[in-house]
């Protein structure tokens, strides 16, 4: 199956088109290149102000269960969930709105991100000089014709992997501080004998 038969798939907003020059009222959080994490997450704190000159349609605007990828590489596809929605999605990125009860978000979003995929991608893409992919490459793209059940068990594993591997960097990251202060310590410990 074709992902263009399940699913929508645009691009996302020409931002000159509705920027505004100054503050209004209609003011978004701006998804950029550099708020997309390698790990399929979005850094919160590096993303982007933007003021339109009106509202801007719906379709512009991220909504839970979007999958977000990247045109250029690494090619990362997110998951967009209540954390994440309403944001301005640029043209940087092809938006996938799944429509069908015959293909799940959080499938699609784990098959996204396989390196057979990013492979095929890169392939795809050869011969641009900015090395973009473009969203017709998406809507072409064949989908195996899991049942919801064998979409779910994957699904699921996918984001239960996803949280372990947070948790476990998290970790990773408080345990040297931990060792760094330790190590500061004893060392100053040292120091002070000597004197």
């Amino acid at each position: 199956m074709k992902l263009s038969d399940y699913a929508e798939v645009r691009s996302g907003l020409i931002l000159s088109r509705k920027m505004s020059k100054e503050k209004t009222k209609f003011r978004y959080n701006l998804l950029n290149l550099k708020s997309i994490n390698t790990d399929s997450s979005i850094n919160m704190h590096t993303l982007d102000v933007y003021d339109a000159i009106s509202a801007l349609p719906q379709e512009y605007l991220t909504q839970i269960n979007d999958i977000i990828i990247r045109s250029s590489t690494p090619y990362t596809a997110v998951l967009i969930d209540e954390n994440t929605k309403d944001m301005v999605v640029s043209s940087n990125f092809t938006i996938i709105r799944t429509n069908s009860k015959k293909l799940l978000p959080q499938f699609l979003f784990w098959y996204l991100n396989t390196q057979d995929i990013k492979k095929d991608i890169i392939k795809n893409s050869a011969g641009n000089i900015l090395s973009a992919i473009r969203p017709q490459y998406f809507s072409e793209l064949e989908i195996a014709n899991l049942t919801l059940s064998e979409q779910t068990k994957i699904a699921d594993f996918n984001l239960t992997a996803l949280k372990e591997l947070k948790l476990l960097e998290n970790l990773q990251t408080e345990k040297r501080k931990l060792y760094q202060t330790e190590l500061e310590k004893i060392y100053s410990d040292y120091t002070k004998k000597q004197h």
